[in-house]
């Protein structure tokens, strides 16, 4: 299991004079954790002397990077796709060794799940013919592709759609699933045996506001939210297909009132109090 810092990159949680991608480095190694997403184009873009030094530095200190790869796989026309699988594809192939990733991220961008201009069925269908090159790519490197819950899309599409694509897995972002209306274990535990990769995120559920499906969600500290975490990680490690490939990635948002350095700290001490959890 893989434990990385996903999100919620504030600036007491970086060096002021460092570069930036080492500032988040060294966040990393400071409160143990060991990987974080990049997308991949950030790492094509390198000239070769830093993307070799940023691969000595990763391999040095035993990190990764998983990286983040999308395009519009619901709207791209035939000749879009294939430039942007071709590029996604070398991308992925020249530099996943120096990145050391576990699993390749990716988003649907697909909209809302009731849009009247292209029923659901239809999206998930382009997705699933789409996203299939891609994940053929990723499991011939050992690499997984996983697509992260998005929007009000129901857990249960996202698994048909793991089902129907070959080598499709999940990253799943445990606090999305309240946006999509559904009460979050047992959409979790549907998820698990397709999941290689989280977003692991606490939220505070406040009920009967006039936000979409009378929800609406409030920053909190891991583990002091209603995000049922304990539960979720317990299912994970019974039925994800490969648990101690997990691809763990903290998000953390703190609410207003409360110092960022203490949230950090009091989320990495949450995280050690799960089964196994070494940071």
């Amino acid at each position: 299991m893989l434990w990385g810092y996903a999100n919620g990159w504030f600036p007491e949680y970086l060096t002021a004079d460092d570069d930036p991608l080492y500032a988040k480095l060294k966040f990393l190694l400071k409160h143990g954790f060991r990987e974080m997403p990049l997308p991949l184009a950030e790492v094509v873009s390198m000239d070769e002397a830093r993307r070799d030094q940023f691969g000595q530095f990763l391999a040095d200190h035993d990190l990764h990077v998983t990286p983040q790869v999308a395009y519009d796989y619901v709207c791209a026309d035939a000749e879009e796709a294939k430039r942007n699988q071709d590029y996604i594809a070398k991308g992925l192939r020249a530099h996943s060794p120096l990145l050391r990733n576990w699993s390749v991220f990716t988003m649907a961008g697909a909209g809302r799940r009731f849009d009247r201009n292209l029923a659901p069925e239809e999206k998930l269908r382009r997705l699933s013919e789409r996203l299939a090159p891609l994940a053929a790519v990723c499991h011939d490197l050992g690499t997984p592709l996983a697509i992260n819950n998005q929007g009000d899309f129901y857990m249960a599409d996202f698994v048909a759609l793991c089902e129907s694509t070959p080598h499709l897995y999940l990253h799943v972002d445990t606090s999305n699933i309240f946006w999509a209306g559904e009460p979050i274990f047992p959409a979790f535990e549907l998820a698990a045996p397709f999941t290689v990769g989280t977003h692991w995120r606490d939220e505070i559920c406040v009920l009967g506001s006039r936000q979409p499906r009378g929800v609406m969600l409030e920053n909190c500290v891991t583990g002091e939210g209603d995000v049922p975490l304990r539960r979720c990680f317990d299912v994970l490690r019974e039925k994800a297909p490969d648990p101690n490939r997990l691809v763990m990635e903290l998000e953390l948002f703190p609410p207003t009132g409360v110092d960022r350095l203490d949230a950090i700290d009091a989320a990495v001490s949450y995280l050690r109090t799960l089964p196994g959890v070494e940071l």
